[in-house]
């Protein structure tokens, strides 16, 4: 598959080294291209377009620097309104001398909230693709029980729980339709945020 003007290093220099991994497809990578690359642990096959990376490592050159020690800093204070980018469990007192810090994780809710990816690699027009932020690594598998329940919650809604933290950015199924996801977390090697657990979560509307 030939380039286009979209990925194009002369047009749009960046400093990610794509050597070897050929463009998104034009249309976007489809929910197949997106589960394959997942089931094999190929995700550094997975990529911006050189437009797309050139867009999202300007938007990150506007960062001040003497007010924000890094990227994920800045996520947390000015676009998740997050106090800290500590776990609530931290900050919890312990009840009775026995308690550990363990203890105190398994009954204090994370920090969790969803937004829409704005410098995605290209998805088919029939994906959402979000970022889901959390204060602690929800892939863990200690947390999925609760990664699971919150998803849900977004995708599908559960009766009877409460609605606060639902994403406003989710596109409401088409009639006889309900949501579907995947979602997977980078290698380190491919984070372009470090201090802050995310996830990669792509949502479609499949038939009931």
């Amino acid at each position: 598959m030939t380039g286009s003007a979209s990925n194009n290093p002369v047009l749009y220099p960046h400093s990610v080294d794509f050597t070897g991994r050929p463009p998104p497809p034009n249309e976007g990578y489809s929910w197949e291209h997106i589960k394959e690359a997942i089931d094999s642990n190929s995700l550094h096959a997975l990529r911006r377009t050189d437009k797309g990376q050139y867009e999202y490592e300007q938007w990150q050159g506007q960062i001040d620097r003497s007010r924000y020690s890094n990227v994920g800093e800045y996520i947390v204070y000015t676009i998740l309104h997050w106090p800290d980018l500590k776990d609530p469990a931290e900050a919890e007192p312990a009840v009775g001398s026995d308690q550990t810090l363990v203890q105190r994780y398994r009954a204090t809710e994370p920090r969790i909230t969803i937004r829409l990816n704005h410098y995605p690699f290209p998805v088919q027009e029939s994906i959402q693709y979000f970022v889901l932020w959390s204060s602690r690594d929800m892939s863990m598998p200690e947390e999925r029980k609760r990664l699971d329940l919150y998803l849900k919650q977004q995708f599908e809604g559960i009766p009877g729980t409460s609605s606060k933290g639902l994403s406003p950015e989710l596109l409401p199924p088409a009639p006889g339709k309900k949501k579907n996801w995947m979602w997977f977390v980078n290698p380190i090697e491919l984070r372009s945020v470090a201090t802050v657990h995310h996830l990669h979560v792509f949502v479609r509307d499949i038939d009931l």
